[in-house]
């Protein structure tokens, strides 16, 4: 009888074990989820949230981002492939510490681009890109508002100044 039961107890902790070295196995073979939103966030876009569009405006509007998605992306890779992946890890890990501490957004960001202390170079490689997506982004609210009607175009810039307001205001 003695024998059964540790033959049983056996099997029993033989098929946990090999169950969880197939769970850790899943996990590693797992690929990275790519953020679909964020690989087709195009800046400037935004300026549309709570505007009423035609079907007509929605599919320029689809045009224009489909133009400017490929352009973005490759903004972003040339970004990310500044920093060394020790400068990630630094950025990373402060801006977590941030985020726990309840700091604001602008916080944040800059506790991440402090704590990656960047050379020279790597400062002017980053200027040029921002500089880059500043000019993207113009072009892509120029060519959204070239869509949209007057009265659209009067809710954008209401909108604007409101939230220009309450950002001077501090709040």
């Amino acid at each position: 009888m003695r024998v059964v039961s540790a033959a049983f107890a056996l099997a029993v902790s033989l098929v946990l074990v090999g169950s969880l070295f197939a769970a850790e196995e899943k996990k590693e073979t797992k690929p990275p989820r790519e953020d679909k939103a964020r690989a087709e966030f195009v800046p400037g876009m935004e300026i549309l949230r709570g505007v009423e569009l035609t079907d007509a405006q929605k599919t320029k509007v689809a045009e224009i981002k489909k133009e400017y998605v490929p352009k973005f992306k490759a903004l972003r890779e040339k970004r990310m492939a500044i920093p060394t992946a020790d400068q990630k890890t630094a950025r990373k890990e402060a801006a977590a510490a941030a985020k726990e501490a309840g700091k604001s957004h602008d916080e944040i960001e800059a506790a991440g681009r402090e704590a990656m202390k960047l050379t020279n170079e790597q400062k002017v490689k980053f200027d040029e890109v921002a500089k880059q997506f500043a000019q993207l982004t113009k072009e892509v609210r120029e060519k959204v508002e070239s869509v949209l009607t007057p009265d659209q175009k009067q809710v954008i810039k209401t909108r604007r100044a409101h939230r220009r307001g309450h950002r001077l205001e501090g709040t």
